[in-house]
């Protein structure tokens, strides 16, 4: 049964207009009367405390299904700064360090040799934790195998080794590509130490999921899970654009896909909960929510790794999305966190500072939180980036900057 409320809410406060609040979530109403995007669920807040939110549109274009404050988003790779935070998690308990080589816990990144695995750049055993969680490591977006390896409906525990062995393809740490095979070593190797199991075999993928939980609980966020079970499905917002509407392995909506639980995108949230989530990056000496330390924070919110983008030339098929048209000099990230820097045409809009940390998902979300404000938005919708409404014009951009004007 879907409960809870649908409409707009604005509080206002904390320096920020009404008015003006209600004219950035007046664009994504008109999204949706336009046929944008089926519905959307939007949290503002600034310094933690909450000046905004609207459940607008449907959640499952199909049946009508409304949108509301329960309603549940899978919001695709908006899991990896979470997944970045249990591996933090490790660190902090003095497990790993963020720049001892990967391999010591998940020895199958050396399987094989080179040739092999198809590298095309040296320095594979000095992939580290820090490099993975930057996207800096030289692996690439996806493993070759990725897409046989859903559509053959297999566990997560399958996918460590393919994509462990996923070709190195630039020397860690010299080049910037976004990469989930990254992700997904990252968190093998917190489930690896959090779990007391290194060593051959995928053995930290249960470990990993159990740690998730566990953040999930520290933070409150109780309507979250890695593992959404089939009780929510009728309140869990159904993705439109997928590109594998009916497949028994559709991102986001299909069954499997809901079982896979992976660190590179499987989550499943409010916008509520994620806002408790933002919580955690308040610039102040630790952040409102305690679920890792200052220094961890911190950590996450700094420049890593700033390298070029790479190139076109690496096959489609180990990207993850098309190739940039431009090229960019230099790709800020934090630790699981993009970090704004000196980008211009950035989703977070012209407006927020170069201390804004930020995050898309596949499935239309975007989260960010700018350092020097204090303002936090959450933006869930249920159409795919690939379907390109955020590229035939800068909606994501549009409404941030919208936002930021109500500052006063």
């Amino acid at each position: 049964m879907t409960t809870g409320w649908q409409g707009i809410r604005i509080t206002g406060g904390h320096g920020m207009d009404v008015d003006a609040l209600r004219g950035a979530i007046g664009l994504v109403e008109r999204w949706i009367a336009d046929g944008v995007v089926p519905g959307a669920g939007i949290l503002v807040q600034r310094s933690g405390e909450r000046v905004a939110e609207a459940y607008l549109g449907v959640a499952d274009a199909g049946s009508g299904r409304p949108v509301t404050r329960d309603t549940t988003w899978s919001v695709a790779s908006v899991t990896k700064p979470l997944t970045a935070a249990v591996a933090m998690r490790a660190v902090e308990a003095g497990l790993v360090t963020l720049d001892e080589p990967i391999s010591n816990h998940v020895p199958e990144l050396l399987e094989g040799d080179a040739a092999s695995r198809g590298d095309l750049a040296p320095g594979r055993e000095r992939i580290s934790l820090r490099q993975c969680l930057s996207h800096s490591s030289g692996l690439p977006g996806f493993a070759a195998e990725n897409m046989d390896l859903r559509q053959a409906h297999r566990p997560l525990e399958d996918f460590v080794p393919a994509f462990a062995r996923a070709p190195l393809v630039f020397a860690p740490g010299t080049a910037h590509l976004y990469s989930n095979c990254a992700i997904l070593m990252a968190a093998e190797v917190a489930g690896r130490v959090l779990g007391g199991a290194p060593g051959t075999g995928p053995t930290g993928t249960s470990a990993f999921r159990a740690a998730f939980a566990g953040l999930l609980g520290h933070l409150g966020m109780s309507r979250s899970a890695l593992l959404p079970p089939a009780s929510w499905a009728d309140r869990i917002a159904t993705v439109t654009g997928t590109g594998q509407e009916g497949a028994s392995y559709e991102m986001a909506n299909s069954a499997y896909y809901r079982s896979l639980g992976i660190p590179w995108g499987g989550l499943f949230t409010t916008a509520r909960d994620l806002g408790k989530w933002l919580r955690t990056f308040i610039d102040s000496p630790v952040g409102l929510s305690g679920a890792l330390s200052a220094a961890s924070v911190r950590a996450m919110m700094t420049v890593q790794a700033s390298g070029p983008d790479t190139g076109a030339t690496i096959p489609a098929a180990l990207r993850d999305g098309a190739a940039s048209g431009s090229r960019r000099g230099a790709v800020e990230w934090g630790i699981g966190w993009e970090v704004k820097g000196a980008k211009r045409d950035h989703p977070s809009g012209d407006l927020t500072s170069p201390r804004t940390i930020s995050h898309l998902g596949a499935t239309g979300t975007m989260t960010w939180s700018d350092a020097a404000s204090g303002v936090q938005v959450v933006l869930l919708a249920n159409r795919t980036l690939a379907s390109g409404w955020t590229r035939e014009r800068p909606r994501h951009a549009l409404f941030s900057n919208a936002v930021m004007a109500s500052l006063r």
